[in-house]
């Protein structure tokens, strides 16, 4: 075959995934025709598809030097870099494609990939203007104007944010990611009345969804924050009850909803519920089809323990609210004029469609995967129960399961819960374990002098071993703002406190 043909073959193998055809045509290519600019474009496509793109970034830059005057050839190259994380090199691409020019569907996507690599490096008013070329182009594009929610949210520019999510429930009304956008930003800005608004109109136009279900919670947790109510912990518990009774979930948003049940009814120091709610996270459809309920209707008051894992690092809430999202925003309603009846709900109405009834999950047991967070905050969660229940053996099951993690701040918590598990087991054992994880935190701190979390377990751990004079001298050393809660944490120990 001569080279058009190799080429063009290579070109139907990429049209029907067959990725590493056309990569071996693509080569017989170039090595009838070194000087082919479209037979390493072949070889880099298929090289973008095989996942090998450092090998797509040298073939579309051959391509590029040989047909230098061709702007797709720069915006081929710089879609490789961008997907190799090069993010600097894909933007001198993209340069010298939009000033040599090339075909709108490029260059719609030249100006969206750009938005998203100047999103990425904290460039946010470059990555609007970007995003607005490139939706000036195609028209009305709903991932676009997500992306420019979003950046919105992050510049705290609440009404541009909440006009971008009306002009989505103008054109998606039926889809909930206009109002999940609105109520991200009505939560930020603490409109909690108006967030709670945003969720009943979501309610009465779209079908129900987790995601509904999860934000309902969040502003209950968001409500908790605010008043310091525990009933909002039981409307939260509440909801996900609700949402596995009207919503057919996937694996995955089974383990999420039972491990944030587990997580509230920590908080709610339940603990064989929230030991109850994880063992069914760790088999979600089967406790699913079982009829595991989330709601414990019996409701025993408990001592927490002085052991307090998520308080010593500042956590203790700011676990649930990283898991469940930041949200806050604008009262939506501001943007929009009452009709004739004095109403402001200004969206077409879409017709109720009738409940469906929730069957047994059919899936595989593929379809269960636990992400590396799920499995901490599982760990995390099993620790804060059997810390409840004062069986400190399990306790300390669960920490070194948790030193198992590839995150530094669960390896943390795990090495310093044995520990302390050992101390109020009183096992003979305990000095040298203390003296063990000292010396860790110790190296940790050598080696980075700025992780105030090893800082804080090593101050901790001098407390409870009653080295208080350490325990200062380490907090000496700290900016006045960061020490003067451990040093009163030192003082209140030395006087026998708690």
């Amino acid at each position: 075959m001569n080279t058009k043909e190799l080429i063009a073959n290579a070109h139907l193998a990429f049209l029907n995934q067959e990725n590493g055809t056309a990569l071996d045509l693509a080569k017989q290519a170039i090595k009838l025709d070194p000087k082919n600019a479209n037979a390493y474009k072949c070889a880099a496509n298929a090289c973008m598809s095989l996942e090998r793109y450092d090998e797509a970034v040298k073939n579309y830059a051959q391509a590029v030097k040989l047909d230098p005057a061709n702007g797709n050839r720069y915006y081929d190259l710089g879609f490789a870099c961008a997907t190799n994380e090069k993010s600097a090199d894909a933007m001198r691409a993209f340069a010298k494609a939009e000033e040599l020019g090339c075909t709108p569907e490029n260059l719609v996507q030249l100006y969206n990939v750009l938005g998203i690599i100047c999103f990425d490096i904290g460039r946010y008013d470059d990555a609007l203007i970007n995003l607005s070329k490139a939706e000036q182009l195609i028209g009305v594009d709903l991932d676009i104007m997500q992306r420019k929610a979003v950046i919105y949210g992050i510049k705290n520019d609440i009404r541009n944010g909440l006009n971008i999510a009306n002009q989505i429930k103008l054109i998606a009304p039926s889809q909930y990611i206009g109002y999940k956008l609105a109520l991200k930003l009505l939560i930020q800005s603490k409109r909690l009345d108006a967030a709670a608004r945003e969720l009943i109109i979501a309610g009465k136009y779209t079908k129900p969804s987790m995601d509904y279900y999860f934000d309902t919670m969040t502003l209950e947790l968001e409500k908790y924050q605010a008043d310091k109510n525990k009933d909002h912990f039981n409307a939260a518990l509440t909801k996900l009850d609700e949402a596995l009774k009207v919503v057919k979930p996937r694996a995955k948003e089974l383990i999420d909803t039972y491990i944030n049940a587990a997580e509230i009814n920590l908080q709610l120091e339940k603990a064989d519920q929230t030991i109850a709610c994880l063992h069914a996270s760790q088999n979600p459809i089967g406790a699913f089809n079982n009829g595991f309920e989330l709601l414990d209707t019996e409701y025993v008051e408990k001592e927490i323990t002085e052991y307090d894992i998520e308080e010593m690092i500042e956590t203790d809430r700011a676990v649930i609210a990283d898991k469940l999202g930041d949200y806050g925003l604008e009262e939506l309603v501001e943007n929009t004029e009452p009709d004739q009846d004095g109403n402001r709900d200004y969206l077409t109405e879409i017709p109720d469609e009738p409940e469906e009834t929730v069957p047994e999950i059919e899936l595989d047991e593929k379809d269960v995967t636990f992400s590396k967070e799920n499995m901490d905050q599982i760990n995390r969660l099993f620790i804060g129960a059997y810390t409840l229940k004062k069986d400190f053996n399990k306790v300390i099951e669960y920490a070194r399961k948790l030193q198992t993690s590839e995150s530094l701040q669960h390896i943390y918590i795990g090495k310093y819960t044995e520990a302390n598990s050992m101390k109020e087991l009183g096992l003979p054992d305990t000095a040298a374990k203390y003296q063990e994880i000292i010396k860790y935190f110790r190296n940790a701190m050598i080696k980075d002098p700025t992780d105030l979390i090893a800082v804080t377990f090593r101050i901790q751990s001098y407390i409870d071993i009653g080295e208080y004079d350490e325990a200062e001298q380490i907090c000496n050393l700290l900016a006045k703002d960061v020490k003067e809660s451990l040093l009163n944490r030192i003082n209140k120990a030395r006087l026998g406190g708690e």
